[in-house]
């Protein structure tokens, strides 16, 4: 699974303030080809009300982890898709991200620990670099 990381959490999240994720994640297969920070916006619809970034945002950091539990996920469905979801963008209420050039599908978890040898990458227009590691107790730098 993967979670774009919010500019004002990553520094929390590496001096250990931050130790939860939640919110909206997507499957690491199903972004493998947004390989910039411009096509991750796009395809994530990271520019809903209230967030810092922008399309032109120059880097993106990205929480990788390996899903072991999946009832920690969930897929938001809309009361359109007979669900009880709720919320405002990026949720679509489809399952999927609200983007017409990427299918992106679209999931939801509740706050939950960082898994020990969660990732931390670093995206450029470039490429990404494996930026840190969670050992279970804080972030390490990547080597």
């Amino acid at each position: 699974m993967q979670k774009v990381i919010p500019p004002r959490l990553l520094v929390p999240y590496l001096q250990g303030k931050r130790t939860i994720i939640s919110g909206y994640v997507y499957r690491v297969q199903d972004c493998m080809r947004l390989t910039t920070p411009r096509l991750l916006y796009e395809a994530l619809d990271l520019g809903f009300e209230g967030s810092q970034l922008t399309a032109s945002v120059p880097e993106l950091y990205l929480m990788r982890w390996y899903a072991r539990d999946t009832d920690h996920y969930s897929v938001p469905y809309g009361p359109h898709m007979g669900g009880d979801w709720n919320d405002s963008p990026p949720f679509a209420g489809n399952g999927f991200t609200s983007s017409r050039e990427h299918v992106v599908p679209q999931f939801h978890t509740m706050p939950m620990p960082i898994p020990a040898g969660a990732e931390i990458y670093h995206v450029r227009d470039d490429g990404e670099r494996l930026f840190g590691i969670y050992d279970g107790l804080s972030w390490r730098p990547a080597s």
